[in-house]
């Protein structure tokens, strides 16, 4: 007995006149006393400090009754510091003012600009809130900065981002997602079935979408409405893809307010001087023999090959300006032309003038015969 309350003497001593309760309020000696260990209701601490219980340890830092009413509220912390006790990190739980009970929790970090310099990094609101590099987050999770997520590297396992739906399965409709199949897709493909990905409903005729990329470019999918099981491999077709050196195909229509294509060199080299305007004989010749316009795609190569609609509209135009150089060399010689008729048409006149003026000459002459003879 004398033993124990030594051995409590100089415990307390090294305390500062703290104190520790135990079990039955008693003050027992650890089964190592050479351990520089300190050990709250075990025997054989592990760390410099140990609670213990066999219905789990707990630790209180109070405000030892202060309100966040009072004008100089306590704010419960626990502190870790470093060289020359300069604080490192610490974690604060204050009430929130005007709030007896709410509370919001806190981790600060030191930032290096001084030994006490601490700035909050981790916040969490009453209403559930989270902030990551922002003190006041707005949303459930409102994060300052960046985000970098997924383990290992984009080509190994699955690195997702979930969107909660159905069962919130990662292999669940509603991720964005990299793996060895994509770079980033939206939707997460099933093992082994190519295109094939995994539905989000098992009870609701839904439609498909998908987007992918990869080391083709960007695809998107879509399958059109079907039930098929949760989880289940649901076959999509490719509707649009983006290559990577720009080009797009897309299977279906396209509807647009404008569309400008852009290419060179024009068509405008029909109207130099120098242009060989092709003959007519020639042009009908080509017609005759190909069924098609010169220099122009035949039908059948157009359904096999498709039409390049920058080329095609380049080439149309081409036809254009030779059809009105045809036009305008037409209308020169139909000019010419009206003028040779309006000459003909005036000479014609003249003519029937003199005609006429012969004539009566001639009735003229005729009765003065008469006349002389009888």
């Amino acid at each position: 007995m004398k033993k124990t309350i030594f051995i409590a003497g100089i415990f307390a001593a090294q305390l500062a006149s703290g104190q520790l309760y135990t079990s039955g309020s008693i003050i027992n000696p650890t089964s190592t006393p050479t351990s520089a260990n300190v050990g709250i209701g075990v025997h054989d601490p592990h760390s410099n400090l140990e609670v213990a219980d066999q219905n789990g340890g707990k630790i209180t830092i109070s405000t030892g009754g202060w309100s966040a009413f009072s004008a100089n509220p306590k704010y419960p912390a626990l502190e870790f510091t470093g060289y020359q006790n300069s604080p490192k990190a610490r974690i604060t739980a204050t009430e929130e003012t005007g709030n007896t009970y709410a509370s919001k929790f806190s981790i600060s970090v030191n930032d290096g600009n001084s030994a006490a310099s601490l700035v909050e990094r981790l916040s969490i609101l009453r209403n559930g809130n989270i902030g990551i590099g922002t003190s006041a987050p707005r949303e459930k999770l409102d994060v300052s900065g960046n985000v970098l997520a997924g383990g290992s590297n984009s080509s190994e396992g699955i690195n997702a981002f979930a969107i909660r739906y159905e069962d919130g399965s990662l292999n669940n409709w509603g991720s964005l997602r990299s793996s060895t199949s994509t770079y980033m897709s939206f939707g997460v493909k099933a093992n082994g079935a190519g295109l094939g990905w995994l539905s989000s409903n098992g009870t609701l005729d839904f439609a498909k979408v998908a987007i992918t990329l990869d080391n083709e470019g960007i695809s998107f999918l879509t399958k059109s409405n079907q039930q098929v099981a949760l989880n289940a491999p649901v076959s999509m077709n490719e509707v649009m893809k983006i290559s990577l050196n720009g080009n797009a195909l897309l299977q279906g229509k396209l509807e647009a307010k404008e569309i400008k294509v852009t290419l060179t060199p024009t068509a405008d080299f029909v109207f130099e001087e120098n242009y060989d305007l092709p003959k007519l004989e020639e042009v009908e010749k080509h017609i005759k023999e190909k069924k098609h316009l010169p220099e122009i795609a035949s039908a059948r190569v157009m359904e096999k090959e498709g039409v390049n609609v920058g080329e095609f509209q380049i080439k149309l135009l081409q036809k254009i300006e030779e059809l009105t150089l045809y036009a305008i060399e037409q209308n020169r010689q139909l000019k010419d032309q009206r003028e040779k008729i309006q000459k003909l048409e005036a000479e014609n006149s003249a003519l029937q003038s003199i005609s006429s003026e012969m004539k009566q000459l001639k009735e003229e002459i005729r009765q003065m015969k008469s006349s002389t003879t009888h």
